[in-house]
């Protein structure tokens, strides 16, 4: 087996499980416009069908709007992954939301204004986002692009440590050439299927390699640590945060809720490590309550403010435009809430903009 293909393997299981820790579920094949072969994912565009790496309903869908699916490319390239890669996510996002059956006899119908049935065709419809996920960074063109096209961006690198990238980084062919080839093929069979258990018997030798001190088996578990005790933020920009709770003996705030309650948060930063923000978050009914969440700045965001050279002013003003509004998915701790929402505290934001000016 090739080197590349693992990776990719790899890499589509950490993307699919961290969605699905988000309340992320699997989309089912209709076997009209989307259907399985091989153990892989087809949806139809107007060019060609198209292999979708992954493809995942999302926990809520907006009223008035067609109900949206998730589908993100995932490129497990050493390098860093360039324009060409998310024009052509954007090509795949058109090609996939304009593609619609029309036949004949639709056609025909249409120059009959009696007819007595629709020249459509009945079936569910959905709005298609295409992201692009990779294990490195992305250059600046590329992330250029995204934003101006909305267009998702993420990066395992920006929520798991230096030592695990480079672990995959280092997945190489003469590495996996040294595995047993059963072992590769089993574990690449239990990566790219989309519902199957570690603990099911066919993945009997994936189980045994993955926990037998390996590289692979250590970015898994890295992986699913991370996922685990971490938060998926989304920005009011689409800009996407990980929250990691900062304090292992501190109460968990966002674990601990049992109804909808108004959280609000202040944002600290240190210049010990800028790139890394505290997000202290408290139900404004109890202010006592409160938890401690680390999570890295957005490149985009955090290259706009160095301009500035991290003039606590800019940082502010940051906090205002960007981090006004924090949307967190929650679902695997309450299936009746999937996510929350965390305010900026105004009147803390403010008094702390005051105290700058009488400074």
């Amino acid at each position: 087996m090739k080197a590349s293909n693992l990776k990719g393997a790899l890499l589509e299981y950490i993307i699919r499980n961290l969605l699905k820790n988000c309340g992320f579920s699997n989309v089912i094949a209709d076997d009209v416009y989307s259907f399985e072969r091989g153990g892989l994912f087809y949806i139809n565009g107007k060019g060609a069908a198209h292999d979708a790496d992954i493809i995942m309903n999302p926990p809520i869908q907006m009223p008035f709007s067609y109900p949206t699916q998730l589908i993100f490319e995932c490129k497990a390239y050493g390098a860093t992954v360039g324009l060409p890669i998310v024009r052509n996510a954007l090509g795949l996002r058109n090609d996939i939301n304009d593609f619609e059956i029309v036949t004949e006899d639709s056609l025909l119908g249409r120059q009959n204004n009696r007819r007595a049935d629709y020249a459509i065709e009945i079936r569910n419809r959905y709005l298609f986002q295409v992201g692009v996920a990779t294990i490195n960074e992305f250059s600046k063109p590329a992330i250029e692009f995204a934003t101006n096209n909305k267009i998702p961006l993420l990066s395992l690198s920006w929520f798991l440590g230096p030592n695990t990238i480079r672990h995959f980084n280092d997945i190489d062919q003469a590495l996996i050439d040294s595995f047993i080839e059963d072992d590769i093929k089993n574990i690449y069979d239990f990566f790219k299927d989309r519902t199957g258990r570690l603990q099911d018997e066919k993945y009997h030798r994936a189980h045994l390699f993955l926990n037998s001190g390996n590289i692979i088996g250590a970015i898994v578990t890295s992986a699913d640590t991370a996922i685990r005790y971490s938060y998926v933020g989304l920005l009011e920009t689409g800009d996407m945060v990980f929250l990691f709770k900062s304090n292992s003996t501190q109460n968990n705030i966002l674990s601990d809720l049992g109804d909808f309650s108004p959280l609000k948060a202040e944002i600290h930063w240190f210049s010990t490590r800028p790139n890394v923000w505290r997000l202290t978050v408290f139900n404004s009914r109890n202010n006592t309550q409160r938890t401690d969440f680390d999570f890295f700045v957005p490149k985009r965001i955090f290259n706009h403010w160095n301009k500035f050279n991290l003039d606590k002013a800019v940082a502010l003003d940051i906090k205002q435009e960007f981090f006004s509004k924090i949307f967190v998915f929650n679902q695997r701790n309450n299936a009746e809430m999937p996510f929350s929402i965390i305010n900026i505290d105004r009147e803390w934001l403010d008094q702390i903009r005051q105290g700058q000016e009488n400074e």
